[in-house]
Order: C-alpha cells, then structure tokens, then sequence
C-alpha cells in the first residue's frame, strides 16, 4: 500500500471515530480548525478509496465510507 499524506491520515483518523462509516459531511464535523473544504476531503477520500484504506458504497447522492 501506498503511504498517506498528511492530509490522509488526518481523514482516516476521524473516519476512525465513526463507528459505522460515514460521508464526507459526517468526517467534516469532526474536523477543528482548519476545516478543509468539502470538495478537497471528496478529493482524499476518493484518493484514499483508491490506495485501498477504504471503501464506499453509494447510498443516493451520497458516497459513504
């Protein structure tokens, strides 16, 4: 597997807290300053889907993680 960046493993350690998964909304409230805007944690999560740390499943609209 590939290394995360900084970026990454902050994402991790959140999606980490949420027992069930969540989406990016869901990972973005358990951010405290700095909250990154929505459309670059998309951007990591999607990156970490595809270095193999997560998986998501489309519920909706919405990809959960």
């Amino acid at each position: 597997m590939k290394e995360l960046t900084p970026q990454e493993e902050e994402a991790m350690l959140h999606l980490w807290h949420l027992p069930d998964g969540g989406a990016v909304k869901d990972i973005l409230e358990l951010f405290k300053s700095p909250v990154p805007p929505y459309t670059t944690l998309a951007s990591t999560m999607r990156n970490l889907q595809h270095k193999g740390y997560v998986k998501s499943r489309r519920v909706g609209i919405t990809y959960l993680y």
